[in-house]
Protein backbone atom coordinates (compact mmCIF):
# COMPACT_ATOMS: atom_id res chain seq x y z
CA UNK A 1 0.00 0.00 0.00
CA UNK A 2 1.47 3.26 -1.03
CA UNK A 3 2.26 5.81 2.02
CA UNK A 4 -0.10 9.06 2.17
CA UNK A 5 1.13 12.04 0.64
CA UNK A 6 1.40 15.58 2.10
CA UNK A 7 -0.60 17.09 -0.64
CA UNK A 8 -3.42 14.40 0.49
CA UNK A 9 -2.58 14.77 3.96
CA UNK A 10 -3.63 18.80 3.31
CA UNK A 11 -6.34 17.85 1.78
CA UNK A 12 -7.98 15.97 4.24
CA UNK A 13 -7.14 18.41 7.19
CA UNK A 14 -8.83 21.69 4.94
CA UNK A 15 -12.26 18.98 5.34
CA UNK A 16 -12.25 18.70 9.32
CA UNK A 17 -14.15 20.80 11.22
CA UNK A 18 -12.52 23.27 12.93
CA UNK A 19 -11.81 23.33 16.72
CA UNK A 20 -8.79 26.15 16.64
CA UNK A 21 -9.03 29.40 17.92
CA UNK A 22 -5.68 32.09 17.49
CA UNK A 23 -4.94 33.94 21.02
CA UNK A 24 -6.87 37.14 20.97
CA UNK A 25 -3.44 38.79 21.32
CA UNK A 26 -2.46 37.73 17.31
CA UNK A 27 -6.01 38.72 16.16
CA UNK A 28 -5.44 42.06 16.75
CA UNK A 29 -2.25 42.01 15.98
CA UNK A 30 -2.56 40.57 12.44
CA UNK A 31 -5.20 39.88 9.12
CA UNK A 32 -8.08 38.01 9.92
CA UNK A 33 -7.97 36.81 6.45
CA UNK A 34 -4.74 34.36 6.70
CA UNK A 35 -3.69 32.81 3.96
CA UNK A 36 -0.59 30.59 3.61
CA UNK A 37 2.28 31.76 2.05
CA UNK A 38 5.85 30.65 1.43
CA UNK A 39 8.38 30.46 4.21
CA UNK A 40 10.34 27.75 6.25
CA UNK A 41 9.87 26.59 9.48
CA UNK A 42 13.50 26.44 11.07
CA UNK A 43 12.90 27.50 14.87
CA UNK A 44 10.91 23.88 15.37
CA UNK A 45 7.96 23.68 16.90
CA UNK A 46 6.59 23.28 20.64
CA UNK A 47 3.11 22.97 22.39
CA UNK A 48 2.42 24.41 25.74
CA UNK A 49 -0.18 24.90 28.48
CA UNK A 50 -2.13 21.36 28.53
CA UNK A 51 -5.58 21.00 29.79
CA UNK A 52 -7.45 17.99 29.73
CA UNK A 53 -9.32 19.54 26.46
CA UNK A 54 -6.88 21.67 24.61
CA UNK A 55 -3.44 22.51 24.01
CA UNK A 56 -1.53 25.77 22.53
CA UNK A 57 0.57 25.07 19.82
CA UNK A 58 3.69 26.97 18.13
CA UNK A 59 6.00 27.40 15.50
CA UNK A 60 7.62 30.16 13.52
CA UNK A 61 7.55 30.86 9.80
CA UNK A 62 10.76 32.39 8.21
CA UNK A 63 9.62 34.71 5.25
CA UNK A 64 10.11 38.11 3.76
CA UNK A 65 6.45 38.96 3.71
CA UNK A 66 5.34 41.80 6.10
CA UNK A 67 1.86 39.10 6.74
CA UNK A 68 1.61 35.75 5.93
CA UNK A 69 0.04 32.51 7.31
CA UNK A 70 0.69 29.13 7.89
CA UNK A 71 -1.70 25.99 8.09
CA UNK A 72 -2.12 23.74 11.21
CA UNK A 73 -2.35 20.01 11.50
CA UNK A 74 -3.17 18.26 14.07
CA UNK A 75 -4.00 14.42 14.02
CA UNK A 76 -3.65 11.06 16.60
CA UNK A 77 -0.97 9.63 14.27
CA UNK A 78 2.55 10.81 13.81
CA UNK A 79 1.53 10.35 9.82
CA UNK A 80 -1.41 13.37 10.36
CA UNK A 81 -3.44 11.14 8.27
CA UNK A 82 -6.32 10.88 11.36
CA UNK A 83 -6.62 14.49 11.50
CA UNK A 84 -8.80 15.95 14.02
CA UNK A 85 -8.14 19.97 13.39
CA UNK A 86 -6.97 21.97 11.08
CA UNK A 87 -6.46 26.00 11.03
CA UNK A 88 -5.37 28.73 8.83
CA UNK A 89 -2.95 30.92 11.60
CA UNK A 90 -2.04 34.41 10.52
CA UNK A 91 1.36 35.27 10.92
CA UNK A 92 3.41 39.04 10.49
CA UNK A 93 6.10 41.55 11.69
CA UNK A 94 4.18 42.20 14.50
CA UNK A 95 5.21 38.89 16.29
CA UNK A 96 8.21 38.22 14.77
CA UNK A 97 6.66 35.80 12.20
CA UNK A 98 5.39 33.35 14.79
CA UNK A 99 2.18 31.34 14.75
CA UNK A 100 0.36 30.20 17.72
CA UNK A 101 -3.18 28.31 17.52
CA UNK A 102 -4.89 26.93 20.83
CA UNK A 103 -6.58 23.43 19.96
CA UNK A 104 -9.85 22.11 21.97
CA UNK A 105 -12.41 19.61 21.63
CA UNK A 106 -9.69 16.74 22.49
CA UNK A 107 -9.89 13.75 24.45
CA UNK A 108 -8.07 13.81 27.81
CA UNK A 109 -4.55 12.26 28.96
CA UNK A 110 -4.37 11.64 24.72
CA UNK A 111 -1.49 12.09 22.30
CA UNK A 112 -1.31 13.97 19.53
CA UNK A 113 0.71 15.42 16.96
CA UNK A 114 0.53 18.09 14.64
CA UNK A 115 2.48 19.80 12.11
CA UNK A 116 2.40 23.66 10.41
CA UNK A 117 2.15 23.88 6.46
CA UNK A 118 3.26 26.61 4.39
CA UNK A 119 3.85 26.87 0.76
CA UNK A 120 7.27 25.82 0.29
CA UNK A 121 7.71 24.06 3.30
CA UNK A 122 6.63 21.49 5.88
CA UNK A 123 7.67 21.86 9.73
CA UNK A 124 8.70 19.21 11.81
CA UNK A 125 6.05 16.68 12.94
CA UNK A 126 5.72 17.50 16.91
CA UNK A 127 4.08 15.11 19.67
CA UNK A 128 1.62 16.10 22.60
CA UNK A 129 -0.76 15.17 25.07
CA UNK A 130 -3.35 16.33 27.05
CA UNK A 131 -3.64 16.12 31.11
CA UNK A 132 -5.98 14.45 32.79
CA UNK A 133 -9.83 14.25 33.41
CA UNK A 134 -10.50 16.07 36.63
CA UNK A 135 -11.26 12.83 38.34
CA UNK A 136 -8.24 10.70 37.00
CA UNK A 137 -5.53 9.55 39.36
CA UNK A 138 -2.71 8.15 36.61
CA UNK A 139 0.69 8.74 37.86
CA UNK A 140 2.38 11.45 36.53
CA UNK A 141 6.30 12.20 35.33
CA UNK A 142 6.95 15.63 35.02
CA UNK A 143 10.76 17.07 34.88
CA UNK A 144 11.80 20.76 35.55
CA UNK A 145 14.64 22.82 34.79
CA UNK A 146 16.28 26.71 34.90
CA UNK A 147 19.08 28.78 34.11
CA UNK A 148 20.24 27.60 30.58
CA UNK A 149 23.45 29.92 29.87
CA UNK A 150 23.94 29.29 26.11
CA UNK A 151 27.52 29.79 26.40
CA UNK A 152 28.18 27.69 29.26
CA UNK A 153 27.83 24.53 27.14
CA UNK A 154 25.35 22.46 25.19
CA UNK A 155 21.78 21.52 26.06
CA UNK A 156 22.37 17.69 26.62
CA UNK A 157 19.87 17.78 29.62
CA UNK A 158 17.56 18.81 27.42
CA UNK A 159 18.44 16.09 24.44
CA UNK A 160 18.25 13.38 27.00
CA UNK A 161 14.94 14.89 28.83
CA UNK A 162 13.46 14.65 25.09
CA UNK A 163 13.74 11.10 24.88
CA UNK A 164 11.91 10.79 28.45
CA UNK A 165 8.40 9.82 28.74
CA UNK A 166 6.81 12.54 30.51
CA UNK A 167 3.17 14.46 31.08
CA UNK A 168 4.13 17.91 31.22
CA UNK A 169 8.08 20.18 30.95
CA UNK A 170 8.68 22.69 33.66
CA UNK A 171 10.93 25.89 32.55
CA UNK A 172 11.35 27.70 36.05
CA UNK A 173 13.46 30.75 34.63
CA UNK A 174 16.29 32.23 32.68
CA UNK A 175 15.09 30.95 29.45
CA UNK A 176 17.61 33.25 28.09
CA UNK A 177 20.27 35.57 29.18
CA UNK A 178 20.24 39.03 28.23
CA UNK A 179 23.90 40.02 28.17
CA UNK A 180 25.99 38.79 25.49
CA UNK A 181 29.11 36.44 26.10
CA UNK A 182 31.51 35.59 23.29
CA UNK A 183 33.78 34.00 24.90
CA UNK A 184 32.14 30.14 25.10
CA UNK A 185 33.44 27.77 27.31
CA UNK A 186 33.10 25.04 24.56
CA UNK A 187 33.33 25.27 20.36
CA UNK A 188 30.18 26.91 18.74
CA UNK A 189 28.15 28.49 22.01
CA UNK A 190 29.20 31.65 22.03
CA UNK A 191 26.29 34.63 22.31
CA UNK A 192 27.09 37.85 20.70
CA UNK A 193 24.05 39.56 21.30
CA UNK A 194 23.14 42.06 23.98
CA UNK A 195 19.22 42.32 24.46
CA UNK A 196 17.81 45.10 25.45
CA UNK A 197 14.85 45.98 22.99
CA UNK A 198 12.22 44.20 21.26
CA UNK A 199 14.60 43.01 17.77
CA UNK A 200 17.24 41.68 20.11
CA UNK A 201 15.94 40.08 22.43
CA UNK A 202 13.74 38.45 19.43
CA UNK A 203 17.21 37.45 18.08
CA UNK A 204 18.38 36.17 21.48
CA UNK A 205 15.54 33.95 21.30
CA UNK A 206 16.26 32.46 18.17
CA UNK A 207 19.63 31.95 19.12
CA UNK A 208 18.69 29.71 22.21
CA UNK A 209 16.35 28.07 19.96
CA UNK A 210 19.43 26.95 17.59
CA UNK A 211 20.40 24.46 19.73
CA UNK A 212 19.03 20.56 18.42
CA UNK A 213 18.37 19.66 22.43
CA UNK A 214 15.84 22.67 23.51
CA UNK A 215 14.16 21.98 20.00
CA UNK A 216 13.76 18.42 20.25
CA UNK A 217 12.68 18.98 24.08
CA UNK A 218 9.71 21.26 22.93
CA UNK A 219 9.23 19.41 19.67
CA UNK A 220 8.23 16.07 21.78
CA UNK A 221 6.86 17.02 24.98
CA UNK A 222 3.90 19.40 26.05
CA UNK A 223 5.67 22.31 28.49
CA UNK A 224 5.07 25.49 30.32
CA UNK A 225 7.15 28.51 30.76
CA UNK A 226 7.59 30.99 33.70
CA UNK A 227 9.96 34.19 33.46
CA UNK A 228 12.71 35.34 35.84
CA UNK A 229 15.38 37.97 35.91
CA UNK A 230 17.49 37.35 32.65
CA UNK A 231 14.54 37.57 30.28
CA UNK A 232 14.67 40.82 31.34
CA UNK A 233 17.72 42.05 33.06
CA UNK A 234 20.02 40.56 35.56
CA UNK A 235 18.00 41.04 38.68
CA UNK A 236 15.75 43.83 37.57
CA UNK A 237 13.96 43.99 39.98
CA UNK A 238 15.87 45.54 42.53
CA UNK A 239 15.56 48.75 41.00
CA UNK A 240 19.46 49.63 40.89
CA UNK A 241 18.67 50.82 38.75
CA UNK A 242 15.25 49.43 37.34
CA UNK A 243 15.22 48.72 33.17
CA UNK A 244 13.21 51.26 31.39
CA UNK A 245 9.50 50.34 31.12
CA UNK A 246 9.88 49.75 27.16
CA UNK A 247 12.89 47.16 28.06
CA UNK A 248 10.94 45.33 30.57
CA UNK A 249 7.38 44.97 28.35
CA UNK A 250 10.07 44.33 25.03
CA UNK A 251 11.36 41.17 27.59
CA UNK A 252 8.16 39.90 28.11
CA UNK A 253 6.41 40.24 24.97
CA UNK A 254 9.24 38.15 22.98
CA UNK A 255 8.63 35.65 26.06
CA UNK A 256 4.95 35.43 24.82
CA UNK A 257 6.23 35.36 21.12
CA UNK A 258 8.49 32.90 21.07
CA UNK A 259 6.72 30.41 23.51
CA UNK A 260 3.72 28.19 23.46
CA UNK A 261 1.85 30.23 25.73
CA UNK A 262 -1.63 32.13 25.78
CA UNK A 263 -2.55 35.82 26.86
CA UNK A 264 -4.92 36.53 29.81
CA UNK A 265 -7.04 38.94 27.35
CA UNK A 266 -7.26 41.65 30.44
CA UNK A 267 -3.89 41.41 32.02
CA UNK A 268 -1.70 40.58 28.56
CA UNK A 269 1.89 40.00 31.12
CA UNK A 270 0.37 37.96 33.61
CA UNK A 271 1.86 34.49 34.17
CA UNK A 272 0.68 32.93 37.26
CA UNK A 273 -2.20 30.49 36.83
CA UNK A 274 -2.90 27.10 38.27
CA UNK A 275 -2.15 23.62 35.48
CA UNK A 276 -4.62 20.89 36.98
CA UNK A 277 -3.26 17.45 36.40
CA UNK A 278 -6.04 15.66 37.70
CA UNK A 279 -6.60 13.95 40.98
CA UNK A 280 -2.58 13.45 41.35
CA UNK A 281 -1.39 16.97 41.15
CA UNK A 282 -2.36 20.77 40.64
CA UNK A 283 0.43 22.73 39.37
CA UNK A 284 0.87 26.60 40.73
CA UNK A 285 2.94 28.62 38.24
CA UNK A 286 4.16 31.97 39.75
CA UNK A 287 5.94 34.92 38.80
CA UNK A 288 8.22 36.35 41.64
CA UNK A 289 9.79 39.32 39.37
CA UNK A 290 6.72 41.81 37.87
CA UNK A 291 4.97 42.29 41.11
CA UNK A 292 7.87 42.70 43.84
CA UNK A 293 7.68 45.48 46.26
CA UNK A 294 10.10 47.44 48.61
CA UNK A 295 13.53 47.66 46.37
CA UNK A 296 14.57 51.30 46.27
CA UNK A 297 11.00 52.71 46.19
CA UNK A 298 9.70 53.30 49.21
CA UNK A 299 6.87 50.31 49.22
CA UNK A 300 6.51 47.92 52.12
CA UNK A 301 8.43 44.59 50.63
CA UNK A 302 6.81 41.88 49.02
CA UNK A 303 7.77 39.63 46.41
CA UNK A 304 4.56 38.15 45.09
CA UNK A 305 2.10 41.23 45.46
CA UNK A 306 -0.87 40.78 47.20
CA UNK A 307 -3.32 39.49 44.62
CA UNK A 308 -0.88 36.61 43.86
CA UNK A 309 -0.52 35.80 47.13
CA UNK A 310 -3.96 35.70 48.08
CA UNK A 311 -4.70 33.60 44.85
CA UNK A 312 -1.86 31.02 45.79
CA UNK A 313 -3.54 31.11 49.05
CA UNK A 314 -7.07 30.22 48.08
CA UNK A 315 -5.63 27.96 45.56
CA UNK A 316 -3.50 25.23 47.94
CA UNK A 317 -6.64 25.83 50.37
CA UNK A 318 -9.46 24.48 47.64
CA UNK A 319 -6.96 21.98 45.79
CA UNK A 320 -8.54 18.75 45.90
CA UNK A 321 -5.41 17.12 44.01
CA UNK A 322 -2.95 14.92 45.93
CA UNK A 323 0.08 17.06 45.33
CA UNK A 324 0.22 20.73 45.25
CA UNK A 325 3.07 22.05 43.51
CA UNK A 326 4.47 25.57 43.45
CA UNK A 327 6.58 26.16 40.64
CA UNK A 328 8.26 28.87 41.21
CA UNK A 329 11.67 30.98 40.54
CA UNK A 330 13.61 31.92 43.98
CA UNK A 331 14.73 29.67 46.64
CA UNK A 332 11.92 29.50 49.85
CA UNK A 333 14.77 27.91 52.15
CA UNK A 334 16.27 30.29 54.76
CA UNK A 335 20.12 30.80 54.26
CA UNK A 336 20.03 28.45 50.99
CA UNK A 337 23.72 28.66 50.58
CA UNK A 338 25.29 28.44 54.31
CA UNK A 339 26.49 31.82 53.86
CA UNK A 340 24.05 34.50 55.08
CA UNK A 341 20.59 35.45 53.97
CA UNK A 342 20.19 36.54 50.28
CA UNK A 343 18.12 38.88 49.66
CA UNK A 344 17.14 38.59 46.19
CA UNK A 345 15.49 35.28 47.25
CA UNK A 346 12.86 34.63 49.57
CA UNK A 347 15.18 35.23 52.27
CA UNK A 348 14.77 39.07 51.37
CA UNK A 349 11.21 38.93 51.63
CA UNK A 350 10.51 36.32 55.62
CA UNK A 351 7.44 38.03 56.25
CA UNK A 352 6.07 36.93 53.07
CA UNK A 353 7.58 33.69 53.47
CA UNK A 354 6.40 33.31 56.92
CA UNK A 355 2.33 33.96 55.91
CA UNK A 356 2.79 31.64 53.55
CA UNK A 357 4.11 28.92 55.15
CA UNK A 358 2.07 29.71 58.37
CA UNK A 359 -1.07 29.70 56.45
CA UNK A 360 -0.03 25.82 54.86
CA UNK A 361 0.45 24.65 58.54
CA UNK A 362 -2.56 26.80 60.44
CA UNK A 363 -4.91 25.56 57.30
CA UNK A 364 -3.32 21.45 57.83
CA UNK A 365 -2.70 21.52 54.40
CA UNK A 366 -0.78 18.61 52.79
CA UNK A 367 1.89 17.51 50.00
CA UNK A 368 2.22 21.17 49.26
CA UNK A 369 5.92 21.41 47.03
CA UNK A 370 8.03 23.73 46.01
CA UNK A 371 10.01 23.20 42.48
CA UNK A 372 12.59 25.93 42.21
CA UNK A 373 14.88 27.69 39.99
CA UNK A 374 17.79 30.33 39.93
CA UNK A 375 20.21 28.86 42.39
CA UNK A 376 22.32 26.57 40.00
CA UNK A 377 22.49 24.46 42.15
CA UNK A 378 20.73 20.71 42.94
CA UNK A 379 19.57 21.37 46.74
CA UNK A 380 16.27 19.96 48.68
CA UNK A 381 14.87 21.76 52.20
CA UNK A 382 12.45 21.24 54.51
CA UNK A 383 10.88 24.18 54.94
CA UNK A 384 8.44 25.93 57.81
CA UNK A 385 6.99 29.01 59.12
CA UNK A 386 10.40 29.03 62.14
CA UNK A 387 13.00 27.48 60.14
CA UNK A 388 14.65 27.22 64.07
CA UNK A 389 12.07 24.54 64.82
CA UNK A 390 13.20 22.55 62.41
CA UNK A 391 16.56 22.28 63.59
CA UNK A 392 16.33 22.11 66.94
CA UNK A 393 15.82 18.41 67.38
CA UNK A 394 11.64 18.28 67.62
CA UNK A 395 9.45 16.08 65.60
CA UNK A 396 7.80 18.60 64.41
CA UNK A 397 6.29 17.86 60.56
CA UNK A 398 7.76 20.70 58.32
CA UNK A 399 4.86 22.86 56.15
CA UNK A 400 6.60 21.89 52.68
CA UNK A 401 9.30 20.57 50.96
CA UNK A 402 11.73 22.23 48.60
CA UNK A 403 13.35 20.48 45.81
CA UNK A 404 15.80 22.83 43.80
CA UNK A 405 16.68 21.42 40.05
CA UNK A 406 20.28 22.36 39.43
CA UNK A 407 20.84 24.74 36.49
CA UNK A 408 20.95 23.04 33.29
CA UNK A 409 24.39 24.81 32.29
CA UNK A 410 25.02 27.86 34.49
CA UNK A 411 27.62 27.94 36.88
CA UNK A 412 26.92 27.35 40.67
CA UNK A 413 28.00 27.88 43.78
CA UNK A 414 30.17 24.66 44.27
CA UNK A 415 30.57 24.21 48.13
CA UNK A 416 30.57 20.59 50.89
CA UNK A 417 27.16 20.47 51.73
CA UNK A 418 28.51 19.70 55.13
CA UNK A 419 29.36 23.59 55.18
CA UNK A 420 25.37 24.30 54.15
CA UNK A 421 23.87 22.33 56.90
CA UNK A 422 26.40 23.36 59.66
CA UNK A 423 24.77 26.80 59.12
CA UNK A 424 21.06 25.43 57.43
CA UNK A 425 20.18 22.13 59.24
CA UNK A 426 16.81 21.84 57.23
CA UNK A 427 19.17 21.32 53.82
CA UNK A 428 18.70 17.72 53.58
CA UNK A 429 21.38 17.89 49.97
CA UNK A 430 23.64 20.34 48.29
CA UNK A 431 25.35 20.04 45.15
CA UNK A 432 26.67 23.10 43.03
CA UNK A 433 28.86 21.28 41.04
CA UNK A 434 26.40 19.23 38.39
CA UNK A 435 24.23 20.52 35.81
CA UNK A 436 21.58 18.76 34.63
CA UNK A 437 17.92 18.85 35.32
CA UNK A 438 14.83 17.24 37.62
CA UNK A 439 12.45 14.51 37.47
CA UNK A 440 9.63 13.81 39.03
CA UNK A 441 7.45 10.28 39.15
CA UNK A 442 4.10 10.66 41.55
CA UNK A 443 0.73 9.05 42.38
CA UNK A 444 -1.90 8.95 45.07
CA UNK A 445 1.20 7.29 47.70
CA UNK A 446 4.65 9.06 47.16
CA UNK A 447 6.09 11.28 44.87
CA UNK A 448 9.88 10.15 43.76
CA UNK A 449 12.09 13.30 42.68
CA UNK A 450 15.56 12.04 40.74
CA UNK A 451 18.09 14.60 39.99
CA UNK A 452 20.26 14.15 36.67
CA UNK A 453 23.50 15.21 35.78
CA UNK A 454 24.89 15.73 32.61
CA UNK A 455 28.14 16.09 30.55
CA UNK A 456 27.75 19.87 28.94
CA UNK A 457 30.92 19.25 26.44
CA UNK A 458 28.79 17.33 23.90
CA UNK A 459 25.52 18.10 22.65
CA UNK A 460 24.27 14.41 23.28
CA UNK A 461 26.65 13.79 26.50
CA UNK A 462 25.63 11.52 29.29
CA UNK A 463 23.16 12.26 31.40
CA UNK A 464 22.61 10.29 34.61
CA UNK A 465 20.57 10.08 37.76
CA UNK A 466 22.51 11.05 40.98
CA UNK A 467 20.28 11.42 44.09
CA UNK A 468 16.88 10.14 44.65
CA UNK A 469 14.28 11.23 46.84
CA UNK A 470 11.27 9.73 48.61
CA UNK A 471 8.13 11.07 49.96
CA UNK A 472 5.42 9.91 51.05
CA UNK A 473 2.28 11.27 50.79
CA UNK A 474 1.28 13.12 54.35
CA UNK A 475 4.80 12.76 55.38
CA UNK A 476 6.41 16.22 54.28
CA UNK A 477 9.75 14.47 55.11
CA UNK A 478 12.21 12.83 52.09
CA UNK A 479 14.10 10.02 52.07
CA UNK A 480 17.37 10.17 50.46
CA UNK A 481 19.49 7.74 48.33
CA UNK A 482 22.07 8.64 46.30
CA UNK A 483 23.67 7.05 43.30
CA UNK A 484 26.37 6.28 41.84
CA UNK A 485 29.83 7.26 42.65
CA UNK A 486 30.09 10.34 44.55
CA UNK A 487 31.95 13.77 42.04
CA UNK A 488 35.48 14.43 42.79
CA UNK A 489 36.24 16.49 45.55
Amino acid sequence: MRSTTRREVVAAATATALTASVPPAWGRLLSRRARVGPGRFSDGVASGEPSPTAVTLWSRLRTDRPRSGARLIVATDPGLRRVVATAVVPTGRGVDHTVKARIGGLKPYTEYFYGWESGTHSSPIGRTRTMPAPDSAVPLRIAFSSCQHYAFGHYSPHFNAAGETLDLYLFLGDYVYERARREALYPGRSDPIDANDLGSYRRKYRRYRSDLGLRELHRLHPAVHIWDDHEVENNYSDNAPAPSPLQRTAGYRAAFEWLPRLVFPRDRHRIYKKIPLGATADVFLLDERQYRTGSADGRPRHILGETQMNWLIDGLRTSTARWKLIAQQVCVTQNPFGDGPRRDMWDGYPEDRARLLGEIERAGIQNVVFLTGDAHVFMCNLLASDFESLGDGSTRTPAAVEYVGGSVTSQGIDQPETVVQAQAPWNRQYNGREHGYALLSLDQDRLVTEYRRSDLSNPRGATLPFERFTQLSGTNNIGRESLGAPPPA
